[in-house]
């Protein structure tokens, strides 16, 4: 029965003396090593040992002679065995001592692990493909159990919720829903998707670590086992606000064509009625002689006039107004209006002109243009109430191919900057996105048109330019007017920053502060390609966890206006007290005498404008960081 043991076992069998000499072989150990039994028996163990085992086996015997331990077994590690075509392969050893008439002898069970190995670096190679796929996804990918609670999640999650993945583990997944609701639904969808279906994309609401909320599209499946049996259930999450603002951009812009086409057919369709109406009362008019009747018809052209010029004003909109434009220098234009302007803003605002040296010319209507001004002022005037501060301010803006803040369909090239900013109410996102549309106002009835900013809208892109909104409520609005500066003129020789000439970091490590996700990313892409290492925070709060984490940075560069209760100038105002060596540097859409006025403590900090293009983030950041090396 032995010898039917020893023959058909799968593992090596070797019994040796106890001065190491081989007694008996199997034939598996005739297999796994490549010597015939009478090759082995008769010679020592050792011929079967590569170094450093093969120095070391004396010692093992005499090691275990010498302590009397009855068994050496199970000593359950891999060690390597030396075949005759001098490979070398894994093996598990299993060794016991026994005793025979006296005489002490050692069995040793040997197995080949090459193929486990082989297995087991499959594995991890497989391993290392999926780590590196999971963690450079750029959606969130999150495994929950039976029970919803987050067992793993990958590095994009920390991007779109501010948590790590560690935050993360243990915790039910219902928190990154912005509601309940849904939770429920995501969670229904889920109990009706059969083992090996893909759970069809839907929509939700989630919430980030700071509280803000953001659409998402969900789709998921279940995790199975070799058996087929659920082990958990994979989402994967995608943040749709970029997709929904291009929309909404698409839509709007749809939108305002198809106002266009219809205000443009109405406008001609009553100017012709407005002058069989006005041509009737000239007429009219030379065949009265009662004054009374001449009292009557006066306010009927009257009426009429202003029945034209309503028309003009949808004219503009709908661009299809021949304008008269000349060459003109907007400082000009502001300032033969100051006094008209300051009249019609009052005492209690404060009225401040912030107009650039050396303005480029452009081509533009100059009624349109006061009228643009004018509008404005009073817009701005409505939203500040009783009180407030009111900027105009001019500004050259060579537009590159990278410039940010909503004006890519301007073509690269100069223009020249009206803004007009009030510390008004500020406008609310429904409010933004409709306040181009003619005849949509928030005034009360009698108080507006709501031809304004339409009538701006529509004669600027006639020229060839744009209009933008940076507004947030509570803080203010700014209005940016950017018109195509007139041929003949120099870029170069304009005092503004030359974009051919763009400093670049000197190894600094610049914490960029930005709680908009796309914001914040393509600034990164900017500061990156500058040569700058950049940190990234999405908040104020994560940036001073940042900094007392001990990371050190040279620059930290901040939006101003943030959710979560800490503004820029609360970062500036920590890094100051806490780390002074750090310089800072802040961004706003809002003009710089507006926000300064609100923070007058720090009026000396430097405030980048946006939109701004490459070349003003590089020559800002440089003067930031080198302000007092330069004295």
């Amino acid at each position: 029965m032995l010898e039917a043991i020893l023959n058909t076992a799968v593992g090596a069998i070797i019994t040796i003396n106890e001065r190491g000499i081989v007694q008996n072989v199997n034939p598996a150990t005739e297999v796994l090593f490549g010597y015939a039994a009478s090759e082995l028996i008769g010679n020592n163990i050792k011929m079967l040992m590569p170094e450093p085992h093969r120095g070391k086996h004396d010692g093992y015997l005499h090691s275990h002679i010498t302590s009397g331990v009855k068994k050496i077994i199970g000593i359950g590690r891999a060690v390597e065995g030396l075949r005759r075509n001098g490979d070398l392969f894994p093996m598990h050893l299993s060794v016991s001592a026994f005793v025979v008439e006296g005489t002490r002898y050692f069995a040793g069970i040997i197995h080949d692990l090459t193929e486990r190995d082989k297995m087991q670096g499959e594995l991890r190679r497989q391993g290392s493909i999926f780590e590196a796929v999971f963690n450079t996804v750029p959606d969130a990918l999150i495994v929950t159990d039976d029970r919803r609670n987050i067992t793993l999640s990958n590095a994009a999650v920390t991007q779109l919720f501010q948590q790590t993945p560690e935050d993360l583990i243990g915790r039910s997944i219902a928190e990154i829903f912005a509601d309940k609701d849904g939770f429920d639904r995501a969670d229904r969808l889920r109990a009706l998707l059969s083992f090996g279906e893909r759970l069809a994309p839907f929509q939700a609401s989630y919430r980030r670590r700071d509280g803000a909320v953001f659409p998402g599209q969900t789709v998921g499946a279940h995790i199975l086992d070799a058996d087929g049996q659920p082990i958990g259930f994979l989402s994967l999450v995608r943040d749709l606000t970029h997709e929904i603002e291009q929309m909404r951009a698409l839509h709007s812009a749809q939108r305002m064509e198809a106002f266009g086409q219809l205000t443009g057919g109405i406008a001609h369709d009553f100017n012709n009625l407005l002058t069989v109406i006005t041509g009737n009362l000239e007429l009219l008019e030379m065949r009265l002689d009662d004054d009374r009747d001449r009292t009557l018809l006066k306010r009927a052209q009257s009426s009429a006039e202003m029945g034209a010029r309503l028309t003009d004003r949808l004219l503009t909109f709908a661009r299809r107004r021949q304008l008269e434009t000349v060459r003109i220098n907007l400082n000009d234009q502001v300032l033969e209006m100051a006094e008209l302007l300051r009249r019609t803003l009052g005492e209690d605002l404060h009225f401040v002109m912030t107009l650039s040296p050396g303005l480029w010319s452009v081509l533009a209507d100059p009624s349109e243009i006061e009228n643009a001004i004018l509008n404005l002022a009073i817009n701005a005037r409505d939203a500040m109430h009783s009180s407030g501060k009111l900027v105009i301010e001019t500004a050259n803006i060579p537009i590159d191919t990278d410039f940010e803040g909503g004006e890519r369909a301007l073509a690269p090239g100069p223009y020249v900057r009206l803004s007009v900013s009030d510390t008004g109410s500020g406008m609310s996102p429904e409010v933004l996105e409709r306040a181009f549309e003619p005849f949509y106002t928030t005034k009360s009835p009698g108080k507006g048109t709501g031809l304004g900013l339409s009538t701006i809208y529509g004669f600027v892109r006639q020229l060839g330019g744009s209009v933008t909104i940076y507004s947030e409520v509570g803080h203010g609005t700014t209005i940016n007017v950017y018109f195509p500066a007139a041929e003949g003129q120099d870029p170069s020789r304009s005092g503004e920053e030359h974009t051919a000439d763009v400093p670049v970091s000197l190894g600094e490590l610049v914490l960029l502060v930005e709680d908009n996700d796309e914001v914040r990313e393509v600034t990164k892409q900017r500061l990156e390609q500058l040569g700058y290492e950049v940190l990234e925070a999405g908040s104020g709060q994560e940036a001073v966890n940042i900094l007392e984490a001990g990371h050190n940075a040279d620059l930290v560069f901040s939006d101003v206006v943030m959710p979560g209760g800490m503004s820029g100038f609360d970062v500036v105002r920590w890094v100051r007290s806490n780390v002074p060596a750090i310089k800072v540097l802040l961004a706003s859409g809002f003009a710089d005498d507006v926000v300064r006025d609100q923070e007058r403590p720090l009026a000396d900090i430097k405030i980048l404008r946006k939109p701004y293009n490459r070349s003003a983030l590089a020559h800002a950041l440089r003067r930031a960081l080198d302000e007092d090396a330069n004295g």
